[in-house]
């Protein structure tokens, strides 16, 4: 209940404050946009996502993702439902000080999560699903072609999850499930995509 209510504190006052501000329809954006996480390659997961901008300003981002098959040992997957602010649009930025785009837009965000894992530690396997409220803030890049970078970093504490180990419980386990239930808030991406319908 407690993390319902620091949620609802939090996306009441945002939600209205955003409702406020005038919406520019001459803004540059897409409509929709279909990404691919790469940054989950390094830690041997997958992630695609579809976004669709309601108005120039607010979007909603469906994500979900798991576990490599062929690759990871672990069994895992999950989902996310994203709400976007987007701030005013820069045009003509440089991605990294050196790539130059059509437009860059920074947003905040606002989501609801959940995680299933089948994991392995020190040979032991574990079980691990909770639900997570969080919020975070980010960036899109986009180029005329509709070819899309974006990256955010967010955090949000886990709700009603639960730690389970499968059979045998190494030396560290129970301090390493405390830190893997506060480490799993956290809210990271990478994505690659292609974004299309609208302006540009």
């Amino acid at each position: 209940m407690k993390y319902s209510q620091w949620f609802l504190s939090v996306a009441i006052p945002f939600l209205l404050f955003t409702s406020v501000h005038a919406q520019s329809e001459d803004a540059p954006f897409y409509r929709h946009s279909v990404q691919l996480n790469v940054a989950g390659l390094a830690f041997e997961r997958w992630g695609v996502a579809y976004e669709i901008r309601l108005t120039p300003r607010h979007a909603l981002f469906f994500q979900g993702g798991g576990a490599i098959p062929s690759i990871s040992e672990e069994k895992e997957y999950g989902f996310g439902l994203h709400y976007k602010y987007f701030m005013s649009p820069v045009r003509d930025p440089k991605l990294l000080w050196l790539i130059p785009a059509s437009y860059r837009t920074t947003f905040l965000d606002g989501n609801v999560r959940y995680f299933n894992l089948d994991g392995i530690h020190d040979e032991a396997r574990f079980l691990y699903d909770s639900y997570f409220i969080g919020i975070g803030i980010g960036q899109t890049f986009v180029w005329n072609s509709g070819f899309t970078v974006s990256y955010w970093l967010g955090y949000g504490p886990s709700i009603g999850g639960e730690y389970t180990w499968k059979e045998t419980v190494p030396a560290d386990g129970d301090s390493y499930a405390r830190n893997y239930q506060a480490a799993s808030g956290l809210d990271f991406g990478l994505t690659l995509g292609y974004s299309f319908g609208g302006n540009k």
